[in-house]
């Protein structure tokens, strides 16, 4: 009888930590399944809208790889005699821009959903950038494990005091954009119902720097580069998780730090624009002299640690 207890703890403990394991959600997409498109949509021609009117290429960027690559773009266009028009948007302005065909390069801080991958488009990552949990200065709290993450942001953990802090109410914060595509938040839980009920949704990036900010006992996440950015929103304080800072490259590198966004930029591969294709290689090839302060470890220093790609495209851990 003894015996029996023993294993029946063994098996509910295994389980548990099997369904914890299984919370988050998965990093990438399989880049062989794409969505079939009509050949009258095949056959159209990319047609520039009035941003882009007059220019040799068209690019569409998210609001991180905007600021990051564009002074890259720009000495790409003297130095080839080339008029890039670049628009600053968000994914879904990126994923727009391709499926209306109005831009030969589109830009995205988050791996591509099995919906981005339409006939014709190529995905290549430039790099991958920490996803920083974000508190209150003043909370004296300043790591916790990824399990503890987890239950914080499912609700399971909803007093700082379980997890050494005051004797206070965590105030969970969640930006769950793209919601669509894997990575980012969802490397923490997979999806929104998993989520705290009592989670404070916010709509901009600059609200989740204030409100992390302004609230002592918040917590709420977003890339080292949009923390400082928009700083003028409030001072934040990082947090650690399992003793490894988001500021630690070498460790984001190695896999050992488990929160980041993914930034890829794609090209055509049906009717492509060559200058387009050579700009594309261009941006790839500087990626390790794109500006630290961005906050992006370059492609070539994931293929160094030995993340997996298919061509061009970030697709596994190295772990």
């Amino acid at each position: 009888m003894k015996k029996l207890l023993i294993v029946l703890i063994m098996l509910v403990t295994t389980t548990v930590w099997a369904a914890d394991e299984l919370l988050a959600g998965k990093a990438f997409t399989d880049p062989s399944k794409q969505i079939d498109m009509p050949k009258e949509w095949i056959e159209q021609p990319i047609q520039y809208e009035k941003w882009a009117e007059g220019a040799d290429l068209a690019v569409s960027l998210d609001q991180q790889l905007y600021p990051a690559l564009l002074p890259m773009i720009q000495e790409y266009a003297k130095q080839n005699k080339l008029k890039i028009a670049v628009q600053e948007g968000t994914c879904g302005t990126s994923a727009k821009a391709i499926k209306d065909k109005i831009a030969d390069i589109a830009g995205f801080c988050c791996p591509p959903s099995e919906t981005d991958r339409l006939t014709g488009i190529k995905f290549h990552t430039i790099g991958i950038g920490s996803l920083a949990l974000l508190i209150n200065p003043e909370n004296p709290v300043d790591n916790l494990t990824f399990k503890q993450v987890q239950k914080v942001f499912q609700g399971n953990i909803f007093r700082w005091s379980d997890v050494n802090g005051p004797k206070r109410m965590i105030q969970v914060l969640g930006r769950l954009h793209c919601k669509q595509r894997p990575g980012h938040w969802r490397l923490i839980l997979d999806n929104e119902d998993l989520f705290s009920p009592r989670m404070s949704e916010i709509g901009t990036i600059s609200d989740m720097i204030s409100e992390a900010a302004d609230n002592p006992y918040a917590i709420g996440y977003e890339t080292l580069w949009m923390r400082e950015n928009y700083q003028s929103k409030g001072n934040t304080k990082l947090l650690s998780i399992d003793s490894v800072a988001p500021t630690d490259n070498d460790k984001l590198i190695s896999g050992d730090y488990p929160l980041y966004r993914t930034f890829n930029i794609t090209t055509w591969e049906q009717k492509p624009n060559v200058e387009a294709q050579k700009l594309a290689k261009y941006l790839i090839e500087q990626a390790g002299n794109i500006d630290p302060k961005y906050g992006i470890v370059s492609v070539q220093k994931l293929r160094a640690a030995g993340w997996k790609f298919q061509d061009n495209e970030l697709i596994g851990e190295p772990k």
